[in-house]
C-alpha cells in the first residue's frame, strides 16, 4: 500500500520503543506450538493493516506533536489528541475509511500496550462508522452456475487442438483467468488461500482427478481444508498445465498455480482485480471473490437444505454461527444436490466432452 510521505512513516523510522514492542508481540505469537501469543491468531494481512494504521499515527505525531514520540506509546493518546488526529486526515478520507483506520489503530494499541484500556478508541470508531451513509444493499443476480459458465467460456476460445504449436501469451492468460473463476465457483476459497496454491503441494493429482490439500497456514481460520475437484474441471487443469501455464513469463521459475506475467505467482490483489474485470465485462457489474462464497452458500442451502451444515466446511468457517448468519435460508429452499453436483448438473450437457 502506498501513501503520501506525510501520511505514512515506514516501520524502520518508528521510535525505537514502538518497534521493539511490536516485534515482541510478533515474536511471542510465533512460538512453536504456542497459540497463546497476543497476535497468534492474526493473518499476515491483518498484521499489515495494524502496522499501516499505526504508521499513519506516527506520521501525525511527527507532523504535529514530535515531542510526544519520546513518551511511552501508551501515554501519547487521549480523546482530544484523537480529535486532532481525525481533523488532520485529508478531506478525501471518507468516514468508513476513517472508522476502519481507528479500529485497526485501537486493536494495534491493545496488542502493544495491553495494560491500558483502549475501548474508548474503538467506541469512537464505531460511532463514526454508524454515522456514515450506509451503502445500498446490492442484490446481485449472480449464481455459482453463472460464474462457472463464465470460467468455461473464457477457457473455450483458448482451448488447443491436438498437435498444434504452443499457445500465445494472451491465450494462456485468458485460460488461466477462466480456470481461476471456474475453480472458485466450485471451491469458493478466500483469495489469499487461492493465491497461495502451489502445484504438487496444495494442488495434487489423485488418480484421474485433481484435489486441493490446503494446510492450516493458508487458511484464515487456521484449519486445514481438502476438496475434490470435479472431473470436468480436473480435465481443464490438465489442459492448463500441459499447454498454457508455461507460456506465461517466469512460470518455470516457481510452482505457484497462477503465474503472473510480471514473473512470480499472482498476488491476491491481482487475482481480485482480474476477477472483477472479467465479471464486469460479462455481467455488466464486477463480482468480488467473496461473493463467490455467498453464491456457493446460497446454492448449497437451496439444493441440500437437510445437510446445510456442510456449508461450514465448504467455506472454511470455524463455527456454524458464521455460516448461518450470512448464508442459511434453508427452511424455504428445496432439497437437491451439494454444490459441486449442482454446478455440474446445470452446465454439463450430455454431449459435452472435456
Amino acid at each position: 500500500m502506498r501513501y503520501r510521505t506525510k501520511l505514512y512513516v515506514p516501520f524502520e523510522s518508528w521510535p525505537r520503543e514502538d518497534r521493539e514492542r511490536w516485534q515482541a508481540v510478533l515474536k511471542k505469537s510465533k512460538r512453536l506450538f504456542d497459540d497463546s501469543g497476543t497476535a497468534a491468531h492474526l493473518a499476515e494481512a491483518s498484521r499489515v493493516s495494524f502496522r499501516d494504521a499505526y504508521a499513519r499515527l506516527i506520521a501525525f505525531l511527527t507532523n504535529r506533536h514530535k515531542g510526544l514520540l519520546g513518551h511511552p506509546p501508551g501515554e501519547r493518546l487521549g480523546v482530544r489528541m484523537i480529535e486532532e488526529y481525525i481533523a488532520w486526515q485529508p478531506a478525501t478520507t471518507g468516514p468508513r475509511t476513517l472508522a476502519n483506520n481507528l479500529c485497526w489503530l485501537g486493536l494495534m494499541l491493545r496488542y502493544m500496550c495491553p495494560d491500558r484500556d483502549w475501548s474508548w478508541l474503538l467506541k469512537i470508531s464505531n460511532r463514526i462508522a454508524a454515522q456514515a451513509n450506509r451503502r445500498p444493499v446490492r442484490h446481485l443476480p449472480i449464481t455459482s452456475e453463472s460464474l462457472y459458465l463464465l470460467g468455461l467460456q473464457l477457457m473455450d476460445p483458448a482451448r488447443p487442438a491436438k498437435d498444434i504449436r504452443p499457445m500465445s501469451r494472451a491465450q494462456a492468460l485468458r485460460y488461466r483467468d477462466g480456470l481461476i473463476i471456474a475453480l472458485l465457483a466450485v471451491v469458493p476459497l478466500r483469495r489469499r488461500t487461492l493465491a497461495g496454491l502451489r502445484i504438487g503441494h496444495h494442488v495434487v493429482r489423485t488418480g484421474d482427478l485433481w484435489a486441493l490439500d490446503i494446510p492450516s497456514e493458508l487458511v484464515k481460520t487456521k484449519r486445514p481444508l481438502a476438496y475434490s475437484i470435479p472431473a470436468e474441471l480436473s480435465r481443464c487443469i490438465d489442459v492448463y498445465l500441459r499447454h498454457f501455464r508455461n507460456q506465461i513469463r517466469g512460470a518455470g521459475s516457481h510452482d505457484g498455480m497462477w503465474p503472473c506475467e510480471s514473473g512470480g505467482p499472482m498476488s491476491y490483489d491481482r487475482i481480485y482485480k482480474t476477477i472483477r474485470r472479467h465479471t464486469r465485462d460479462a455481467f455488466g457489474f464486477p463480482v468480488n471473490p467473496h461473493e463467490f462464497r455467498t453464491a456457493a452458500g446460497n446454492l448449497w442451502s437451496t439444493h441440500d437444505p437437510q445437510n446445510v451444515r456442510g456449508v461450514k466446511d465448504l467455506l472454511g468457517h470455524s463455527t456454524f454461527n458464521t455460516t448461518e448468519k450470512f448464508y442459511i435460508t434453508a427452511q424455504s429452499r428445496v432439497a437437491g444436490h451439494t454444490l459441486a453436483r449442482a454446478v455440474n448438473a446445470r452446465v454439463q450437457g450430455p454431449n459435452r466432452n472435456r
